[in-house]
């Protein structure tokens, strides 16, 4: 048959989304039983994958096509009429994230030979058909999960559907516009019994609607000038006067900050006048360590408050070696929920910002991006140290360097002992995380007693080189702050 023409690529169809799943380069960065982007710490909703059925329900049995693979330790190609779901995928009803395959009756473990497959003839295939052309595509990627480790395994020469391990296969359909029938060919080398696998859709992925920033104080004050004198604002500083660190309770470190208005070797642009410098030096840990205390300040402590603060990665910042921690709002009361310190409910919390190590350079859609999140101490943690969440929702949460980014952090502590205290985090005025069940505390006497302005890398390995951030526009407030407005 003649050669089905190319079409033109369509973002419908395309690869190299943030949602995909990834091979990964190495075994500690495709996907695993845990993330499908382990580089980008983006988790699966559940154990093993997530998947939709034929019938549109998440983690559904629906197939959209079933195979017998029977026991006879021969190798051949097993098919799957995919025509469905393809369908599904060209007409934008769902996003292609990829075919799942899983075992639906029997128990048999089934081998097949991956794209890595030295034979080129006996790697995945999806033959697609229109008025009587006909196309051979290959697999942009593919890779199997298997429950007992949490490394991938991607770069095989194999792929296995077991009991415990899924199959997941990629193919990029710019070239396969109008498909009238398609079939999911895959070789297999070796069966250990015979089973049922049914092909199901990848459904993995944090994408959130896209919205409009969420008006807030900010609104009212252009450039957030006059902000400081609004009722709701409890503290607010542009670091643009000279003795800006009088305003805070403690300023930290001074060898490794300063305010600037001009640093060209990090590629810095103001956001307006001048931002804080924050040094990571090579060899060192600390940076950034300011102090904003509450009761010292006003004269008592509250039980919810919003943070905002204005954040530049430099155009040095690369966290190569570990993550790290970054500002937010705590509790510790130089005794719990910092350091290992575990938080129990009765001896103090914490909710400071995280940055996880840079995505690697590569073929991985996130490479060079940052995520960010919360580092929380809170009296159900199950380690000794806290836990991390990452601020995923829109993916809004990973950070390219030289751009000014607002992130505001929102922490309302418990009803003593319930499971109904709240931690929320916008970038650029969007939701970026919600968690509503969080117990900080099972006594009252755990107040909010700070905002913790601070920049740590890592804990054991210290910088291999300097790294530069940049901070403005620092607001607290008892209402929701916002981006600046102009």
């Amino acid at each position: 048959m003649p050669a089905l023409a190319l079409g033109v690529a369509s973002s419908t169809f395309a690869t190299d989304l943030k949602s995909d799943w990834i091979e990964g380069a190495e075994k500690d960065d495709g996907a695993t039983r845990d993330y499908y982007n382990r580089a980008a710490r983006l988790e699966w909703g559940n154990l093993m994958g997530d998947w939709r059925d034929a019938k549109g329900k998440a983690q559904g049995a629906a197939a959209y096509a079933v195979a017998h693979v029977d026991d006879t330790d021969s190798g051949r190609f097993v098919e799957w009429d995919v025509t469905g779901l393809v369908r599904e995928w060209q007409s934008g009803k769902v996003s292609n994230k990829g075919f799942f395959l899983r075992i639906v009756g029997g128990r048999g473990k089934i081998d097949f030979c991956a794209r890595e497959n030295p034979d080129d003839g006996l790697r995945p295939e999806l033959v697609v058909s229109a008025t009587g052309l006909t196309k051979t595509l290959r697999a942009d990627a593919d890779t199997h999960l298997v429950k007992s480790t949490y490394q991938s395994h991607g770069k095989g020469a194999l792929l296995r559907v077991s009991g415990e391990g899924h199959v997941l296969v990629r193919f990029d359909l710019a070239s396969a516009p109008g498909v009238s029938k398609a079939t999911l060919r895959l070789y297999t080398t070796r069966q250990y019994g015979s089973a049922d696998i049914g092909v199901f859709c990848c459904s993995q992925g944090h994408e959130a609607p896209q919205v409009e920033p969420a008006p807030g104080l900010s609104e009212r004050y252009p450039n957030d000038r006059g902000i400081s004198a609004d009722k709701a604002v409890v503290f607010a500083t542009d670091f643009e006067s000279e003795t800006w660190d009088k305003e805070w309770t403690r300023a930290g470190e001074m060898p490794v900050i300063d305010t600037v208005s001009v640093d060209g070797a990090r590629k810095f642009e103001p956001l307006h006048g001048k931002a804080l410098r924050v040094r990571i030096a090579e060899g060192s840990n600390s940076a950034l360590n300011t102090l904003y205390k509450f009761n010292p300040e006003t004269g008592s402590e509250p039980e919810e408050i919003y943070f905002r603060y204005y954040l530049r990665l430099g155009a040095d910042w690369n966290q190569s070696i570990e993550g790290g921690k970054m500002p937010g709002i705590s509790g510790t009361y130089g005794i719990a929920g910092w350091g290992g310190r575990k938080s129990d409910g009765r001896n103090g919390w914490s909710a400071r910002g995280l940055f996880q190590r840079t995505v690697p350079e590569g073929d991985n859609p996130m490479a060079g991006l940052t995520p960010i999140g919360t580092y929380c101490y809170h009296a159900d943690m199950k380690g000794q140290y806290g836990d991390n969440f990452i601020w995923r929702d829109g993916y809004r949460g990973y950070l390219e360097t030289n751009r000014w980014y607002c992130v505001e952090h929102y922490v309302k502590l418990n009803t003593p002992g319930e499971k109904d205290g709240i931690l929320r985090g916008w970038i650029d005025g969007r939701p970026a995380f919600e968690k509503i069940d969080l117990r900080y505390r099972l006594v009252d006497k755990l107040r909010i007693e700070q905002v913790w302005m601070n920049i740590y890398h890592g804990g054991k390995e210290p910088s291999p080189y300097d790294q530069h951030a940049f901070i403005d526009n620092v607001v607290i407030a008892r209402k929701y702050i916002g981006p600046i407005s102009e």
